[in-house]
């Protein structure tokens, strides 16, 4: 070996050494969480706060940017286009993880494909609403009301092939029930609808504040109790196997270093486990919810499975 070889490689290993030694672990800079729906609303309430706890954890901000419209799909499809560094997430949930890749085909990313999972992190069943005057109490008393007047009961949701409708199309496919289904530009008009009765029911998370006001009566959920409603049942404990909730998850982009994705589900696992964190969810009639990224991505695909099967079994067409 000549003295010039050896020269340029006792260089060459010193770089490499001084560039190993300069590598800072991560994360080394503040985080953005792209929030695809406007402030305000469950997401960017969930985001928030989550991004509050992990700032602290983590020694590093955590930078909040809404990038709301076309359903949460916007703000998602920059997520899936930004560098793969961990420095960068989107919280997602139900509507622009899965129903939104459903309803526009070609909407840009596929959401099993172009993300790295790190973990779900908050969920919520849905609630059922009757006006305070219906006699109807319970998934039991609504199936009943159904049988004995085909046809006639109608149910309002927050609009065509939103969470509220699914919900309808697969307690219809799992019961055989003939109920009328009635879509509204958004969860507050079906809300002013059954409160001036003109529908029969809702299904649509806004009207929780109507049910903690007193103003409806809240006769079921979709999925799991909720800790703000502990006395009303699930429809599954009445329709076996019936479960429809809404979620959110916290996403990046493919390709982010797996050594990344591992330390952010670590304080993910961590947030959700706090009390305050808890209690807070719970005000807004939600729950702390945490999974490995490999549970998250199991549990997309069989969320994108489910609501295709609602979808094509109903001949949901979306607006």
């Amino acid at each position: 070996m000549t003295r010039t070889i050896r020269r340029w490689l006792l260089s060459f290993a010193a770089c490499l050494c001084t560039a190993a030694a300069g590598a800072q672990p991560y994360p080394s800079q503040p985080v953005k969480l792209i929030v695809p729906y406007p402030a305000g609303g469950n997401t960017d309430i969930v985001a928030r706060l989550y991004a509050q706890k992990l700032a602290e954890r983590i020694g590093q901000p955590v930078v909040i940017e809404n990038r709301g419209g076309a359903a949460g799909t916007l703000g998602v499809g920059l997520a899936a286009k930004a560098p793969a560094d961990g420095y960068t997430l989107v919280v997602g949930d139900l509507g622009s993880l899965v129903i939104g890749p459903i309803s526009k085909p070609g909407i840009g990313y596929d959401p099993q494909k172009d993300f790295a999972p790190v973990g779900l992190v908050s969920g919520v069943s849905i609630v059922v609403t009757v006006h305070p005057k219906s006699p109807i109490g319970s998934t039991a008393d609504l199936l009943a009301r159904a049988k004995a007047q085909p046809g006639k009961l109608n149910v309002g949701t927050g609009g065509q092939g939103g969470p509220g409708h699914l919900a309808l199309e697969l307690l219809r496919s799992m019961t055989g029930a003939d109920i009328v289904h009635v879509p509204f530009k958004g969860g507050a008009q079906a809300v002013t609808a059954l409160l001036g009765e003109q529908v029969d029911v809702v299904i649509d998370g806004t009207a929780m504040g109507q049910v903690k006001g007193g103003r409806l009566k809240a006769i079921a959920v979709t999925g799991p109790r909720l800790a703000a409603l502990p006395d009303v049942a699930g429809i599954g404990e009445t329709v076996q196997g019936f479960d429809f909730t809404n979620w959110w998850g916290i996403l990046a982009p493919a390709g982010t270093p797996p050594a990344a994705v591992a330390r952010l589900n670590q304080e993910l696992t961590a947030i959700a486990a706090m009390p305050d964190v808890r209690d807070r969810l719970t005000e807004l009639g939600l729950s702390a919810r945490s999974s490995t990224p490999q549970a998250f991505a199991e549990f997309l695909r069989s969320e994108t499975q489910k609501v295709e099967r609602i979808v094509r079994d109903a001949g949901i067409k979306f607006e």
